[in-house]
């Protein structure tokens, strides 16, 4: 909402405010290989500003296996950098679930609708799919660790029917690649 000062003192603010807009919902999930703390908190803070609803992050074939044990993931810090994406939102009101597992959760994912793997090899790109996409349902969408996935991740994925699609020609470090993919849906989605 819109807020107007009525009265100013060292005391007191006293404010007019217009009525309150609801917040959009958010409406995509991203499934991501665990990379570096400082890529992390990237990834916690951007995504929940395009409006992410679940963050998953487990641990890849090529992932670093001690980054799950960072401070990042602990419930206070990570909620300071969901906040701050959540801050810099002007249509987002709610704070994305974090999750985090040691193995790939693909087959999790298998009743999920709509799902995608960030995929060098794709044939496709999401203006390919883009009238077999429904807006109306979550986007999910599996991204790699910094030193991308392997083929065997990237089978079971598509074992889950995660399609692939490619968003650039160009190798992306993790939070590009997510800031990319979510553009791209944003602007064939025409709501942002």
């Amino acid at each position: 909402c819109l807020g107007t000062i009525e009265s100013l003192t060292k005391d007191e603010c006293r404010l007019k405010l217009s009525d309150i807009k609801p917040a959009h919902p958010q409406w995509f999930n991203l499934v991501v290989g665990i990379s570096r703390p400082q890529t992390t908190k990237k990834v916690l803070e951007h995504a929940t500003t395009f409006g992410a609803r679940k963050i998953h992050f487990f641990k890849a074939a090529l992932s670093e296996k001690s980054y799950l044990d960072s401070k990042v993931f602990e419930s206070d810090e990570a909620f300071e950098y969901l906040l701050a994406g959540l801050s810099q939102s002007a249509i987002y009101g709610s704070i994305p679930e974090l999750k985090t597992d040691k193995y790939n959760p693909a087959d999790s994912y298998t009743d999920t609708p709509q799902k995608f793997i960030l995929d060098l090899n794709a044939t496709e790109n999401f203006l390919d799919l883009r009238s077999s996409i429904n807006f109306d349902t979550p986007v999910t969408l599996a991204i790699g660790p910094e030193r991308g996935f392997i083929s065997e991740d990237i089978a079971r994925f598509h074992q889950a029917g995660f399609k692939s699609v490619k968003i650039s020609s160009s190798i992306l470090r993790v939070e590009h690649a997510i800031y990319s993919a979510v553009s791209q849906l944003e602007l064939i989605r025409g709501r942002y």
